[in-house]
């Protein structure tokens, strides 16, 4: 009675769960060196309990392979629990798709589709597939974490002892990880086993999901090849011993067309410095983008020549466009590997292709290194992108030779928004003209805005000034892209804005700041797990003038306020002169990245700006 009673309070549970959850997840790695020859394959399986049935993408899968990888052997199984009924998954449900990305033009990634069978409200799902790695230096991270709740997950390495296996764990839960190394008689068997891994949840403005999401990079260091030691990805020398072997071979073409328009582009320059920003700006308005994902082409870039022909091609290939030209200039150049904010990984930790997504051209000119990236076609000269900054670079110096180098970030008076304000009070609205410069990573961001949604224009131009402020009615007097001038991009409006004067009691109550940076960033600490990162810092300067009636006299200034922490700075002074009032407010955001330690001091922070945003000037009869 008390076997029929457990089953029965078991069937009950399982019916009564409101949400799907991961029951195992698993991943064994085999590595050989047969026949001088490194050998891998994976076994993946997993189960899942499924709650309801709506939740299609719950029990749908896309399963990943390219050039350098074979799926094979798919195998799944549904049970549903109400009958315990099994349905099996036929390969004629499998289904093929080319990857679809907008953003690559020519893509090997290609996926197997399909949707588990028969799937019903607390079913069972059971799948499983073997992959087959053609290129040893492409081992792909296992994630611990999943969108589901993960009752256990197991990672496993199995391989002779002569192959020697690195590893690293990086993301959240590491606690939760337990490692264990044995041998099973023929091989050493690295074992990591996680159990009750909550479900993953993006939010908005998060880091890269790899920032937190508990995984394990592994890479091999050495196998045996001819009985020797043979070194695959021992440390970052060796890593860099196969990017300069991938580059070794490339700019074999004629280049005489390439070298006649570098000589044009420079024949007025006299120094470094204005020949290496010649040729970087030419690069930025000339050449496409267009990203090209295969094979070893994901890797490799195209010959420069070819590139100046078409005038498209993907990072590596503007890069290598970008180092030829300047060689052709005899300027200091060299391409260089990167890893985009996107990636938590450095050089040191796991020396493997892992580390990096992009390849940029380091440049050196009178002792300072500059680091080119012409994918954002309005970033200024000298700026990394924003995406790089603070990131670890591998620059190539020659076949054997590299240097590692840290990307700057940006200090955030390079990327300023100035606006001034004339005003003065008509009846009860505020009336003038208001001017905007904008420059540095504000203004790249700006224009590729721009040019990305062009149709809407008029909105994208008047948002610079009233997105804070959507009371703030702007009629377009001039606009100045300044596109690939060291000039900021301009903007002159006339401004109205009603209602802006209240009188209460005889008084005139006149609320002088009209923009309001930050005001609703503050932070939900109590249901935000993640930390916000930022794509650069910035600093924002308005001066607002208000040109006061003469019947009018000034009874009450706010007084000056100045707060400057680790967050940033907030200044706002007010000063008398003749009849006008003068108000400046200056706002510096200081941080990439804030921390969940950090959301209750930042809470306080934009909370102080909040109450200056909303002190008031009084005025009288």
């Amino acid at each position: 009675m008390k076997k029929y009673l457990v089953l029965i309070l078991i069937s009950a549970q399982l019916f009564s769960q409101d949400k799907s959850k991961v029951i195992y997840k698993n991943e064994t790695v085999f590595i050989s060196d047969k026949n001088n020859k490194l050998e891998i394959e994976t076994l993946f399986s997993e189960k899942r309990s499924i709650a309801k049935s709506k939740n299609v993408n719950e029990y749908s899968f896309q399963i990943p392979y390219d050039t350098f990888n074979e799926i094979s052997n798919i195998k799944g199984t549904t049970t549903t629990l109400k009958n315990n009924k099994n349905f099996i998954l036929y390969s004629s449900s499998i289904s093929v798709h080319q990857a679809q990305n907008e953003n690559i033009f020519k893509d090997d990634v290609k996926f197997k589709y399909f949707v588990m069978p028969s799937v019903e409200d607390n079913s069972t799902i059971e799948y499983s597939f073997k992959n087959k790695i053609l290129e040893p230096r492409f081992l792909s991270p296992f994630k611990f974490q999943n969108v589901l709740k993960t009752d256990i997950t197991k990672f496993q390495i199995k391989c002779n002892p002569s192959i020697e296996i690195g590893y690293k764990l990086f993301g959240n839960f590491q606690d939760k990880i337990i490692f264990t190394k044995t041998n099973d008689g023929e091989n050493d068997v690295y074992t990591w086993e996680a159990k009750e891994i909550p479900e993953f949840e993006q939010e908005e403005d998060m880091p890269n999901a790899l920032y937190v999401v508990p995984h394990i990079i592994y890479y091999i260091k050495k196998y045996d090849s001819n009985g020797k030691k043979e070194e695959l990805l021992n440390s970052k020398e060796s890593l860099y011993k196969w990017y300069s072997k991938l580059v070794k071979d490339i700019n074999k073409t004629d280049q005489n067309g390439l070298k006649t328009k570098t000589l044009e582009i420079i024949k007025d320059k006299k120094t470094e410095f204005e020949k290496a920003k010649a040729i970087f700006e030419w690069v930025q308005q000339n050449l496409h983008y267009v990203a090209f994902e295969n094979g070893m082409g994901g890797f490799i870039p195209r010959e420069a020549a070819d590139i100046h022909s078409k005038l498209y091609g993907d990072c590596k290939d503007m890069a290598n466009l970008l180092n030829e030209m300047m060689h052709i200039a005899n300027i200091k150049s060299s391409l260089t590997w990167i890893g985009t904010r996107d990636k938590p990984y450095k050089y040191d930790e796991v020396p493997t292709p892992q580390v990096d997504n992009h390849m940029i051209t380091n440049v050196s000119i009178d002792g300072k290194s500059y680091f080119l990236d012409a994918t954002d076609k309005f970033c200024p000269f000298t700026y990394p992108t924003s995406m790089i900054q603070g990131k670890e670079a591998l620059i190539g110096k020659s076949e054997s030779e590299f240097a590692i180098e840290q990307i700057p970030v940006l200090s955030p008076e390079k990327n300023k928004r100035d606006l001034n304000f004339n005003l003065k009070i008509v009846e009860n609205a505020l009336q003038g003209d208001v001017t905007i410069l904008i420059s540095g990573f504000n203004k790249s961001d700006f224009l590729n805005t721009l040019s990305t949604y062009s149709n809407k224009e008029e909105e994208i131009w008047k948002s610079t000034v009233n997105y804070s402020n959507p009371k703030i009615m702007l009629e377009t007097v001039e606009t100045i892209k300044n596109d690939y001038k060291e000039l900021p991009t301009k903007a002159t409006y006339k401004l109205k804005l009603d209602d802006a004067i209240k009188k209460v009691n005889g008084k005139i109550i006149l609320k002088p700041i009209l923009v309001f940076p930050l005001k609703e960033s503050s932070v939900d600490f109590e249901k935000r797990k993640y930390a916000i990162e930022k794509n650069y810092a910035y600093q924002i300067d308005v001066n607002y003038n208000y040109e006061i009636p003469a019947d009018l006299k000034i009874e009450f200034l706010p007084q000056n306020f100045k707060l400057d922490n680790e967050f940033g700075t907030v200044e706002i002074n007010y000063l008398v002169k003749d009849k006008n009032i003068n108000v400046t407010q200056k706002i510096i955001s200081k941080k990439l990245l804030l921390n969940t330690t950090e959301f209750e001091k930042w809470n306080d922070f934009i909370k102080t700006i909040n109450k200056q945003y909303n002190q008031s000037i009084l005025l009288t009869l």
